[in-house]
């Protein structure tokens, strides 16, 4: 598999626009391999579990990304970065950056080891603790990239509008036959989203992302 390869997939012609070792990202395209949503500059990629992808896709062919769609999506980027259990999103920003590593270091963190993201622009969208996307904040650093540690404490302070000190964890409900069903995800990540004004777009999670709280029965509350 390979970005910009297209697929045969729940009966859509569909094109690979990123992937890692988890999840594949994908945008259906048309029959002469156009995407059905190229003229939009904001959308989230469907997305997919990778071994449920390779199991039940056929291959049709090869098809690289052309120079401005490489520029527009960024495939380059990492689908997931500084994902860690053990703690979560605060409800208060951190006014420094001693401030910020020390509360990082308490949950055996290395700050020197957060990823940054190689890019001069990216878009944050804060999530509610029912797992709904809140109004997206632009980061941008003019020499290029933002580092791991300007990008968590920058992101701590979007996050913390949207947290509730007694709630340390994110919650997803369905309704099952004997009622309703709750699960609980701890932990903070940054995930891949999409693009917001052609823009790389990132949201804020736990310590895996949404879709794969899909099928993780351990998070089940009993």
């Amino acid at each position: 598999m390979k970005i910009g390869d297209i697929f045969n997939f729940t009966n859509n012609r569909i094109r690979i626009m990123m992937f890692d070792n988890k999840e594949v990202f994908y945008q259906t395209v048309k029959e002469d391999d156009t995407l059905v949503y190229a003229k939009n500059r904001t959308l989230s990629y469907y997305r997919i579990p990778k071994e449920y992808f390779e199991n039940n896709s056929e291959f049709i062919k090869n098809l690289a990304f052309t120079e401005k769609e490489i520029e527009i999506h960024k495939p380059n980027l990492p689908l997931r970065l500084n994902f860690f259990s053990g703690l979560f999103w605060t409800n208060i920003a951190f006014r420094t950056e001693t401030d910020f590593n020390e509360f990082i270091e308490s949950a055996d963190i290395n700050p020197k080891e957060l990823k940054g993201i190689e890019n001069s622009k990216v878009v944050i969208f804060p999530t509610s603790q029912q797992q709904s996307h809140k109004k997206s904040i632009l980061l941008e650093n003019k020499n290029g990239s933002i580092s791991g540690n300007e990008l968590m404490i920058q992101c701590f302070g979007i996050q913390s509008e949207y947290v509730k000190s007694e709630k340390p964890y994110f919650s997803r409900f369905r309704l099952i036959p004997n009622g309703r069903e709750e699960k609980r995800l701890s932990g903070i990540g940054i995930y891949r989203l999409g693009i917001k004004g052609n823009l790389p777009s990132y949201y804020l999670g736990g310590e895996i992302s949404f879709m794969e709280v899909e099928s993780e029965k351990k998070l089940i509350v009993e």
